[in-house]
């Protein structure tokens, strides 16, 4: 306290050396030190040689606590977001048995129903394929593939099916919009997406790899028409599920900085020094160089 307080006025350090735990404080610190550390004087008090030493090695030791302190609060917080910093999508390629069992598929629902949703409307359901019916739905595939292309060859049919029976486990994901004044059909996809990260994230918690797929064959109105999907939702991708039996490759991953900026109204006064500055005739952004680093190498 008295450290903190040297730059105070005279009748401010009076009435902290009249405060009996800082006399306590003062006396058991310069027995500590076997010094004195305060020179009083009928004028004021300030510190002796001893208690500069001491002040500067208690300045260098709180900035050193403050920065362990802070690296320890930053690790804390990285390891509340690791599951979610760990997330990698898995190709199917890359996955074997098991695949997850009802009860696990059931909490990866109930994480996709707890995300951000607009009116609760759930604008999205999935559509589950049993192994018993893994056939009929490489079957279903094969023929999209012709449809797509008469002339494929019998490897790229071959593959086609294999997209419905190389999975563990598959479901198709399927956005659903509702006719809601209040709820654009843009904020219903959106929850949909956020059901969509939060069902693929819990399955990374749970220990399976995972990847949504899309392509063209999404789009091929006999398949969905086989598939029960209604004309007026959209199948947005399979899902494949799994363990991992092989780790994906490294991936960079893009930073904080390409992401983030802050906006700043148009003809308002220059940013603090060490602020980029984007701006166009009607708006600025700005931006942290902090945000900014390099990006990790693979």
């Amino acid at each position: 306290m008295l450290v903190a307080d040297r730059q105070a006025g005279p009748q401010a350090r009076l009435a902290l050396l009249c405060d009996p735990a800082v006399c306590d404080a003062l006396a058991a610190a310069e027995k500590e030190f076997d010094a004195p550390l305060l020179s009083r004087a009928a004028h004021g008090n300030s510190l002796t040689p001893q208690g500069e030493q001491v002040l500067a090695w208690a300045d260098s030791v709180t900035q050193e606590y403050e920065t362990l302190n802070h690296d320890l609060q930053l690790s804390k917080k990285e390891r509340a977001v690791a599951p979610l910093l760990g997330r990698r999508s898995v190709s199917p390629k890359r996955l074997c048995e098991p695949g997850p069992v009802p009860e696990d598929v059931e909490l990866m629902l109930l994480a996709a129903l707890r995300a951000p949703d607009h009116g609760g409307l759930h604008p999205w359901r999935v559509l589950e394929f049993k192994p018993a019916q893994r056939p009929a739905l490489a079957q279903c595939f094969e023929q999209e593939k012709r449809r797509r292309d008469p002339l494929a060859s019998e490897a790229d049919l071959r593959l086609a099916r294999e997209h419905a029976t190389r999975a563990p486990h598959l479901m198709a994901f399927i956005v659903s919009p509702r006719a809601r004044k209040k709820v654009p059909v843009r904020e219903q996809w959106l929850a949909a997406g956020a059901a969509l990260s939060n069902l693929l994230g819990a399955a990374h918690q749970l220990g399976f790899g995972a990847i949504m797929l899309s392509g063209e064959r999404c789009f091929d109105q006999d398949l969905l028409t086989q598939l029960g999907i209604a004309s007026d939702e959209f199948l947005a991708g399979f899902i494949s599920m799994g363990t991992v039996a092989e780790a994906p490759p490294p991936k960079a991953h893009a930073l904080p900085g390409e992401v983030w900026s802050a906006w700043r109204p148009a003809g308002d006064l220059p940013p603090q020094p060490g602020l980029f500055v984007q701006s166009t005739a009607s708006e600025a952004a700005v931006t942290s160089p902090r945000l900014h680093t390099q990006k990790e190498q693979p």
